[in-house]
C-alpha cells in the first residue's frame, strides 16, 4: 500500500485476525469437496448439542474425527475432549485446535478403561458402525463415562432413510436405528429420554419417519433400583 493511502476497515480487521490455520484432513476434505452441505448439517447438530448441554461443562466427544465438532463444544461448553480410534484424524485435531479447553485421545471405547467422569457425552454418527452385538457395551461405557446426573446425545441416520443413502454410506451402516429403536435402547439406561428429528440443518419434533436423522437424549443413568420400578 502506498504511502500515505488510508487503510480500509477491512485491512484493520485482516490485521488482529489471528495467525493460526486450520488445515483439514482427508475425511474433512473429501465432504468439503464432494458433498459440503453435510459440514453445515454436522455442525448444526453439535451446536444443538452445545445449547442443550450447557455452559461451564465437561464433554466428551465419542468419534470426535477431525475435532470440528468437539471445538465447537470445547468453545460453547467450557471443555471438551475427543475420542476416536482414527489416529490421523486425532493427529490433526491436535494440530488445529491448540487450547486449553480442548484435548483428543486416540483410543478404543471398547478396550479403554475409563477414569473420569463427564458432564456430558456426545456421539454423532458412530452408533450406525457398530456391530449389534456390541452395542450393549457401548450404552454400558457410556454411562461408565457420565456423572449420575449426566447428559448423552446420539445422532444416527434414520433407517428410514437408508434407501437414499450412496453406495459408500450403506457399505459402512452396519446397524441402523428407528426412531423406536434408539428410544427403547436408551429408555433402558436412562431416567429420562427425549427424541429429536433433523431434516438438513433443522432440528425438529416432526413425525419419526419421515426425519432423515435422529438426534437422542438420556439424561441421568438408571440404577439397578430404577430399572426394578419400572
Amino acid at each position: 500500500m502506498k504511502k500515505g493511502r488510508k487503510r480500509t476497515g477491512w485491512e484493520s480487521v485482516k490485521n488482529i485476525m489471528h495467525k493460526q490455520k486450520v488445515i483439514l484432513g482427508k475425511h474433512l476434505s473429501y465432504q468439503f469437496l464432494n458433498t459440503p452441505r453435510r459440514i453445515l448439517y454436522m455442525m448444526s447438530y453439535y451446536k444443538f448439542a452445545a445449547k442443550i448441554i450447557g455452559q461451564h461443562k465437561k464433554v466428551l466427544d465419542l468419534g470426535c474425527g477431525e475435532g470440528l465438532g468437539t471445538w465447537l463444544l470445547a468453545v460453547e461448553c467450557g471443555l471438551a475432549k475427543g475420542m476416536d480410534n482414527d489416529r490421523d484424524a486425532i493427529k490433526i485435531g491436535k494440530r488445529n485446535w491448540q487450547d486449553d479447553r480442548i484435548s483428543f485421545e486416540c483410543a478404543d471405547l471398547f478396550a479403554r478403561t475409563q477414569n473420569d467422569r463427564y458432564d456430558a457425552v456426545v456421539a454423532f454418527d458412530v452408533i450406525e458402525h457398530i456391530f449389534p452385538k456390541k452395542i450393549s457395551t457401548f450404552w454400558e461405557q457410556i454411562r461408565n463415562y457420565l456423572q449420575e446426573d449426566g447428559i448423552v446425545i446420539i445422532g444416527t441416520p434414520n433407517i428410514t432413510s437408508n434407501q437414499y443413502a450412496s453406495s459408500i454410506t450403506k457399505a459402512g451402516h452396519i446397524n441402523l436405528y428407528s426412531r423406536e429403536r434408539l428410544e427403547a435402547e436408551l429408555r433402558e439406561y436412562f431416567k429420562r429420554v427425549f427424541i429429536f428429528g433433523a431434516n438438513d440443518e433443522v432440528v425438529h419434533t416432526g413425525f419419526g419417519p419421515m426425519a432423515h436423522y435422529l438426534i437422542a437424549i438420556g439424561i441421568g443413568i438408571k440404577t439397578i433400583s430404577d430399572k426394578r420400578i419400572k
